[in-house]
């Protein structure tokens, strides 16, 4: 058994790959220009999507680049990182606080509220008959 090179097991290959191929007819031939012409669109329509994309601002470009590398290699994006609990309860409590604040603000300087405020304030009032 002979022992043959890389390039000679290449030239070999090649020259079965051409034996083998097939003839183009008609319909071959249109289903091809079909073919590049749809490439080219889509090439088309990829180059028109970057150049866009380079005028993007931060967030939209880094929502641009997660989705690109998504679709084109599989990578989800990154997580965001956690909040430590303690941190982030504080927060909550401090937003429902400047909340009550504003719309205490809002009852006293005569501004209407909105309507489910309104239904709040009116079921309250209704439970606190109740109770009485």
């Amino acid at each position: 058994m002979k022992m043959m090179t890389w390039t000679q097991t290449q030239t070999q290959t090649q020259a079965s790959k051409q034996q083998h191929k097939p003839s183009l007819n008609k319909q071959n031939t249109q289903h091809s220009e079909a073919q590049r012409a749809h490439a080219s669109l889509a090439d088309l329509r990829a180059e028109v999507e970057s150049l866009g994309a380079s005028q993007f601002s931060k967030h939209k470009k880094k929502k641009y680049m997660d989705e690109k590398l998504s679709a084109v290699h599989g990578i989800r994006k990154q997580k965001q990182q956690r909040l430590p609990q303690n941190i982030g309860l504080g927060i909550k409590r401090k937003s429902v606080e400047r909340s009550k604040k504003e719309a205490e603000h809002l009852r006293l300087s005569g501004m209407e509220l909105s309507l489910r405020s309104k239904k709040l304030r009116k079921k309250a009032r209704r439970a606190k008959k109740a109770a009485n």
